[in-house]
């Protein structure tokens, strides 16, 4: 959920309610000749106004399902989800009369602090890392796609360097890629193989031969660099020490620019390919990072909401029970 200027009616509304819930409680401690008690009347309420919001919290992920069901904008169940969240924990306090309690009733406490405090950190993630990524990853993709657009970067960063090394002896294992729209889709046959021929006599020309004449030792040189430290990193999981060389965009600047004094001006614009290559690998590994950060919260946030809800169910028997 964003915070923004619509949220405003949202956050007002809460704190109305609670303003209005602490005003009834203080009044119901003053009256009450034995303060308050979790099992009296006003007790009660408080734990069954506290309870329906979670319960309703809870058909959140419900609700995500029916994306087009008529009951209410799954923004304005958001919406609700977060403010009436920050109420019921209100309401729970003064149903406990601001005790943290013990056995059960501290457990329950205890989870509900944990739920609150990690979806408030979820609703701050959520309010920079979207902005943040923004500013970082100028490359973003989908994040599904995040592997397919992999293989293509390590396709096209092979074709540039064999420009100048000729074949590199790799296994293609690899898909089919257009690289200016995924993969070409072909009605008619004949068309597909007549394009597959044309591909594949390019890159038979450039792996029999460099198409980029260099010295002997800079070709050999480019070589080891790409496979030992370049194409390592165009893998899925790179290996730590290629995070390392590439771990930010001035460390893929210095490493290619370093290159550019050893190799001979022929081999300049493939070395510029591939530094803009390895920038948009680097850019991609601070996208599924943020995106992880983005998500993985709610691994804590939701299993504890639905724990809490199931003891609060057992609390309330036994409390009624004894």
């Amino acid at each position: 959920m964003i915070l923004d200027g619509k949220q405003t009616r949202w956050g007002w509304g809460t704190a109305a309610a609670a303003v209005a819930a602490l005003g009834a409680y203080i009044a119901y401690v003053l009256l009450s000749p034995n303060g308050a008690r979790g099992g009296s009347m006003m007790g009660l309420l408080f734990a069954s106004l506290g309870t329906g919001i979670i319960v309703f919290e809870c058909l959140l992920g419900l609700r995500k399902k029916y994306p087009a069901s008529p009951l209410g904008r799954v923004k304005t169940w958001l919406s609700a989800h977060v403010w009436l969240g920050l109420l019921s924990f209100l309401l729970i306090l003064m149903h406990s009369g601001f005790h943290w309690g013990h056995g059960l009733a501290a457990l329950l406490m205890g989870l509900f602090a944990a739920i609150l405090a990690s979806g408030i950190f979820g609703v701050l993630l959520q309010n920079t890392i979207p902005r943040r990524m923004t500013e970082l990853v100028t490359h973003e993709t989908v994040f599904e796609q995040i592997p397919t657009v992999i293989a293509g970067l390590r396709v096209e960063a092979d074709e540039r360097v064999e420009f100048i090394t000729a074949d590199l002896g790799l296994e293609d294992d690899t898909p089919e890629f257009v690289h200016a729209g995924g993969v070409k889709q072909y009605f008619d046959p004949a068309q597909k193989k007549s394009a597959a021929e044309k591909v594949q006599a390019v890159v038979e020309k450039r792996k029999v031969a460099p198409q980029i004449e260099v010295e002997e030792g800079a070709r050999e040189a480019l070589r080891a660099h790409y496979l030992q430290e370049i194409r390592p990193y165009l893998t899925e999981r790179p290996a730590g020490f290629s995070r390392k060389v590439f771990a930010r965009a001035d460390l893929v600047a210095a490493y290619f620019a370093h290159l550019r004094t050893i190799m001979p001006v022929a081999a300049h614009v493939v070395l510029r390919d591939l530094e803009e290559i390895c920038e948009e690998r680097r850019q991609l590994l601070v996208q599924r990072r943020m995106h992880l950060w983005l998500h993985t919260w709610l691994l804590v946030h939701v299993p504890l909401s639905f724990a809490f809800l199931v003891l609060t169910a057992v609390h309330a028997v036994l409390s009624l029970r004894y």
